[in-house]
């Protein structure tokens, strides 16, 4: 895990693990909300990332990385910065750079898991 924050370790932590589909960033700041020390977004996959553009949403205040079908795959936002947790499904040393990379500014973290058995994380 690379890590951007002093304050990211795990002892003594409430954390809001990454779940499929939940770990969006309503659900990551209810969870800050609630006293959530750390937060994860959901896994998102290589391949995926790297096609999006890092774009600055002023309407909203957020971050968002968005796909060339200009769908958001990951939004995040300055009050979760330090606090939130990336997590990339990927099987490629090289795109997992790439993506950590387009990344790194804007999380506290980056989680590589390499061991997701589904077909969406191995290909």
């Amino acid at each position: 895990m690379i890590l951007n924050s002093l304050s990211l370790y795990y002892h003594n932590k409430l954390i809001l693990a990454p779940m499929v589909r939940v770990g969006t960033l309503p659900m990551r700041l209810l969870a800050l909300d609630y006293g959530a020390d750390i937060v994860y977004c959901e896994e998102l996959i290589d391949l995926k990332m790297i096609q999006c553009k890092r774009v600055v949403n002023e309407v909203l205040s957020t971050v968002d990385f968005v796909a060339p079908d200009d769908r958001v795959v990951f939004r995040t936002c300055e009050r979760e910065q330090n606090r939130v947790v990336f997590q990339m499904g990927t099987s490629d040393a090289e795109r997992a750079l790439a993506v950590a990379r387009l990344v790194e500014n804007d999380v506290a973290g980056i989680d590589v898991n390499m061991g997701c058995p589904k077909q969406y994380s191995t290909k």
